[in-house]
């Protein structure tokens, strides 16, 4: 995963929780209640950042397990109950088919297009089969540094293109069940709920 990237979670660790922590009271939250429905067993919430999904997938009756490139956001999530590792995501710490759900809301953004298909390939690996991926991404065309918002520092961003994600998916093993999209701002969310074929 890109260090740089890394290096900006660490020191903004306290600052992200803050904007985010309520960022399924102000969207949406069809995807991660479909994705906890669906799912039956252990969960690995890949780039979990502070334990926010973590947490309501727990709430949900799901056993977690929180992996996240950032020292600084796994000690946070550690500290609020959710067993957390520190790990990368286009090399997963874990054994096959450990899992019978994977989350990975907004995580894989912050993977190069050219690095992407590993993270793919990891998750689909660790996954159960019939198991359940709930991928969230943002729609565009560009990978690139952008600054984060207020905090002057960088983070690398990769955007796709719905059909672009759909072949993603499909090369990998994958079987869409369930499509969702909102638009918070200027850009597009694009919801996915898969099952390993």
């Amino acid at each position: 995963m890109d260090k740089l990237t890394v290096s900006t979670y660490d020191q903004m660790v306290l600052e992200y929780d803050e904007e985010t922590a309520d960022f399924w009271d102000r969207f949406p939250r069809i995807i991660i209640d479909k994705f906890a429905d669906l799912v039956h067993g252990h969960v690995l919430d890949v780039g979990s950042g502070p334990g926010r999904d973590g947490l309501i997938l727990q709430k949900k009756g799901l056993e977690v397990t929180c992996i996240d490139a950032s020292k600084a956001m796994v000690a946070l999530s550690t500290s609020r109950g959710l067993k957390s590792v520190v790990g990368d995501f286009c090399a997963l710490p874990f054994p096959n088919e450990s899992f019978s759900g994977v989350w990975a809301y907004t995580a894989l953004l912050h993977v190069s297009r050219a690095e992407v298909g590993t993270a793919f390939s990891e998750i689909a690996r660790v996954l159960k089969k019939r198991g359940i991926f709930g991928l969230g991404l943002i729609e565009g065309d560009e990978e690139l540094y952008r600054e984060s918002s207020g905090i002057g520092k960088s983070r690398w961003f990769s955007y796709y293109q719905k059909g672009e994600v759909e072949d993603l998916l499909k090369k990998y093993g994958f079987t869409i069940i369930q499509f969702d999209q909102f638009k918070p701002g200027s850009k597009n969310y694009l919801n996915f709920i898969s099952s390993k074929n």
